[in-house]
């Protein structure tokens, strides 16, 4: 049925569709041809017309919006890519074919959604790959279509231990028989697993060396705002002016034994390890002003035995209390920051245990608090006194409190063979907590929700990021308390990248759900995952390209980018935004590592190497260096697997080059020497892009890598690459995993594997270089 009227159309223009609507078919026909005869380009037949541009084939590869223009879009122009149109220029429709044409497309999709409401009651209950009890998965689903329409809480519970390291030291291509927990199996050893933090093993306390030092209470306050500063900003869970009053408060009085007491210890144990960005990233401006700064790595001002002392101290005193804690949101927040506590001084395994006991002690909370059938999932049907600052507060806490714990459980299951609480078992019904509003304006409705979360929460089903938010904010002077509260924490900031951590594990989840719960064997049938994969690509994508102006200062295509006028050396520019952004694109190359992880193994696994051509690069010891082009790639992939069509192996090329880029890049941006809340999974992930590579070299196709292999291992002309030291990118991870070794005994073993699988792949592709 015809619209009548549309509000977009001119006068003119209504009053012409209106009568062509009110006439027989056939006067319908006779006016048509008669506007046809007088070339007369209306605005429907323009719309229509519109309507029917069609990408290039870049843009729909990448799926992303293309503006058609003819000879080059301006996606492509800008990333100077080859920009081809399959179709002919776009022929002038008339009302009658583009009406035809409409009532094509709305049967097609009154199908496609029949078909995927079909598709959703059958597999209710179950995961994308069927079984995730231990049975033999089932087939991959062909249809990417069926995973979107999967229920919204599958992303909760991921498969554990499948993504890293210790998994791809057992492919295949190494032939070197490491047991799964080659690894990680260091951190279960009794003997090793802590002992450089100096824990009793025996009765599970703490040992400081040299004794516990006696708290400097006048020096509480200093520490806690260094807290809010360089910690709080990642998970911004607290109530950050009560936190401050209850530090000037400990100062004056003196340390009690209740729940305050032990938050500001933890905080100040916190403050004394954790560095300002500025203290890693060093930056000089070019001259020129083509390129714009250069960025540099440094090391952080280094923790000193002093500081760890003390910090280890304010720890201890704080677990002297956590026993004594209710089951409340402050004993809930108190247990999950002993837990950051530990994974800035690289104990994981403790740190786990932390925060489980947040986790649980949270749900304790929530079914005292609003009743025993309460659970986290009937949050969203409890009401709140619209009038009660506290108990809209108290909402907010709640929220992020189940965030924060949720996205602890995901990144330690998703590195550690480790259970989850239950509250991976319930789908909070808020998709993102809500920020704080003004001081004299906490209220539940939406009206009082900032703009950020009512954006995020429209545009999270689409997978992107809106490209301008204004959080709200009040014209009222705040108090003293509240000012300095938030000049410390850098609330907006810190709030859009909390909003985006969550976001983006969500997506990250589904990932891991939809590619790794079945075998690794099940990724040599290739082609069905390819859809599913291009439709993440582009969530991914979506995100990285519309992430807002505080999250850009870091290029998201695995590059790092000119920074912004705030990173030049004239004292304006902001640490705890660099920072966020920083983490914020380190989270997107982890998820990307994870999407083209399948692809890699296929290619390692299946694909024969390619020679390289005669326009080849040779780098200093003669080895080509060439990247195959996409043509060349097709031609070869179409003659030896039939299976795939020219689409398909454009596909695969993409995320083949892809997937070897991003391994290359988290070698460089990963390996940041940079103490915060996830150096653990920094270096782990280091671990895993860098056997990637190596597999990548072991099956014949080290001139996919940039640079070649002297950019991986390095070495001179006249070097002999079994003997002479490892240099290049892994040579830099090497002494990462050296520096740290010191706190985390885990990661000598992370060196020595390493060392001995570069030693094993040198090997292998020196015996075929002299063949």
């Amino acid at each position: 049925m015809i619209s009548r009227s549309p509000k977009s159309l001119s006068p003119d223009a209504r009053r012409e569709l209106d009568a062509f609507a009110d006439a027989p078919p056939s006067k319908r026909r006779k006016l048509q041809s008669s506007e046809d005869n007088e070339d007369n380009t209306s605005f429907t037949t323009r719309k229509a017309a519109t309507r029917r541009k069609t990408a290039c084939q870049s843009c729909r590869l990448r799926k992303v919006k293309c503006d058609a223009v003819r000879p080059v879009c301006a996606i492509c122009r800008a990333s100077d890519a080859v920009c081809e149109y399959t179709d002919p220029l776009p022929e002038k429709l008339t009302l009658d074919s583009a009406t035809e044409l409409l009532c094509g497309k709305l049967d097609q999709l009154q199908k496609g959604l029949n078909s995927l409401q079909n598709a959703t009651n059958r597999s209710r209950g179950s995961g994308i790959y069927g079984s995730h009890d231990g049975g033999e998965p089932d087939r991959p689903r062909q249809s990417s279509h069926i995973y979107i329409a999967e229920p919204s809480k599958d992303f909760l519970q991921i498969p554990a231990h499948r993504t890293t390291s210790d998994t791809v030291l057992n492919w295949e291509v190494f032939e070197s028989g490491w047991t799964p927990m080659a690894l990680v199996g260091v951190l279960f050893t009794p003997t090793q697993g802590e002992t450089a933090h100096d824990v009793d093993l025996d009765n599970g306390s703490f040992a400081i060396s040299g004794g516990l030092m006696p708290p400097d209470e006048e020096q509480i306050p200093v520490l806690v705002d260094k807290f809010l500063q360089n910690v709080h900003t990642k998970n911004p869970v607290l109530d950050v002016e009560q936190l401050v009053k209850q530090a000037r408060r400990i100062a004056n009085r003196g340390l009690g034994w209740d729940g305050w007491s032990c938050l500001v210890l933890l905080a100040c144990a916190l403050g004394t390890i954790a560095k300002p960005f500025d203290a890693a990233v060093t930056y000089t401006t070019n001259p020129t002003l083509e390129t714009g700064p250069i960025i540099q790595w440094k090391t952080d001002a280094p923790t000193t035995p002093r500081e760890l002392q003390q910090a280890e101290a304010y720890f201890a005193l704080a677990c002297r209390r956590m026993g004594s804690l209710k089951y409340s949101i402050l004993g809930s927040q108190c247990f999950f920051f002993a837990g950051v506590y530990l994974m800035y001084t690289l104990r994981p395994l403790l740190s786990w245990q932390y925060f489980t006991q947040a986790s649980n002690m949270y749900q304790l909370y929530i079914k005292t608090a609003h009743g025993l059938a309460a659970d986290i999932s009937q949050l969203g049907q409890i009401p709140i006194h619209h009038s009660d600052v506290l108990d809209s507060k108290r909402r907010r806490l709640e929220e992020s409190m189940y965030w924060s714990c949720f996205k602890s459980e995901s990144e330690f299951r998703v590195e550690l063979p480790l259970p989850q609480t239950e509250i991976s078992n319930y789908t909070h019904p808020q998709m993102f907590p809500s920020p704080p509003s003004p001081a004299g304006l906490e209220r539940s409705d939406s009206q009082a929700m900032p703009n950020l979360v009512k954006t995020l929460s429209n545009d999270s089903a689409l997978g992107r990021m809106p490209g301008s938010i204004v959080m709200d904010t009040d014209g009222d002077e705040d108090s003293e308390l509240r000012q300095h509260a938030k000049k410390l924490c850098n609330e907006e900031e810190s709030w859009y990248y909390y909003l985006t951590e969550i976001a983006l594990r969500r997506i990250g989840n589904r990932i891991i759900n939809t590619f790794f719960s079945q075998s690794r064997v099940a990724w040599l049938d290739i082609r069905p995952l390819l859809g599913i994969a291009l439709e993440f690509d582009t969530q991914v994508s979506a995100w990285s390209a519309h992430l807002p102006a505080a999250m850009q200062h870091w290029e998201t295509n695995y590059t790092i980018r000119a920074p912004a006028l705030d990173w030049f050396p004239d004292g304006n520019g902001n640490p705890v935004s660099r920072e966020l952004s920083w983490a914020t694109d380190n989270r997107l190359l982890e998820m990307r590592s994870w999407l083209y992880q399948p692809f890699l193994y296929y290619f390692i696994h299946r694909q024969a190497p390619l020679k390289a051509s005669r326009g080849s690069n040779n780098n200093s010891h003669g080895t080509p260096y060439h990247v195959p082009s996409c043509d060349e790639f097709i031609s070869a992939v179409c003659n030896e697997d039939s299976e795939l069509n020219v689409e398909d192996s454009t596909a695969l090329y993409h995320f083949i080059t892809s997937g070897i880029e991003c391994n290359t890049k988290i070698l460089d941006v990963r390996s940041l020497r940079h103490r915060h809340h996830g150096l653990w999974y920094d270096l782990r992930s280091l671990m895993t892009a860098g056997l990637i590579l190596l597999a990548i070299v072991k099956s014949g196709h080290e001139t996919w890598i940039p640079g070649g292999i002297q950019g991986l291992w390095g070495f001179s002309t006249h070097a002999h690459p079994c003997r002479d030291p490892i240099e290049g990118k892994l040579g830099h991870v090497l002494a990462e995993f050296e520096f740290w070794s010191e706190e985390s005994p885990d990661f000598m073993r992370h060196k020595d594997v390493l060392e001995e699988v570069t030693r094993m792949v040198q090997r292998a592709w020196f015996e075929r270089r002299n063949v």
